[in-house]
C-alpha cells in the first residue's frame, strides 16, 4: 500500500506523531510531574515536514487552568518522541496510527 496523496504536484503522506507534555503545579510539592503521551495525526511531504508540524501542534495544545485547590496547573508540550509513517492508502475506520514492538517482561512493561 502507498500512503502518498498527490497534492498539487507533491506527494503527500499520512504519519502519527507521539507527542510529550509534562505538567507544571504552581506551588507543588510533587516529586515527579504528571506526563501525558499522545498521538496525532499529521498529512505532511516528508518526515522532515511532519516532525515541523507536530512540534507546531504540540506547541498550540499545551493550556493552563486552576485545579480545585486554586494552583495553576500548566501543561507543556516537551517533544515530539516518535513519528511513524502509516503507509495506509486511505484513513477510515480502523486505520492503525500507531504500533510498538516490545519483548515481553522487558523493562517497563
Amino acid at each position: 500500500m502507498n500512503s502518498r496523496i498527490e497534492f498539487s504536484g507533491n506527494e503527500m503522506s499520512w504519519y502519527a506523531a507521539r507527542l510529550l507534555y509534562e505538567s507544571v503545579v504552581s506551588d507543588s510539592k510533587t516529586v515527579a510531574p504528571l506526563c501525558e503521551e499522545s498521538t496525532i495525526l499529521i498529512e505532511a511531504q516528508d518526515e522532515e515536514d511532519a516532525r515541523r508540524k507536530a512540534n507546531r501542534l504540540g506547541k498550540q495544545r499545551g493550556h493552563s487552568y486552576r485545579n480545585p485547590y486554586g494552583e495553576k496547573v500548566a501543561w507543556k508540550f516537551v517533544n515530539v518522541i516518535e513519528l511513524q509513517d502509516l503507509c495506509e492508502d486511505r484513513i477510515e475506520n480502523g486505520t492503525e496510527v500507531f504500533s510498538r514492538l516490545f519483548r515481553k517482561g522487558a523493562k517497563g512493561e
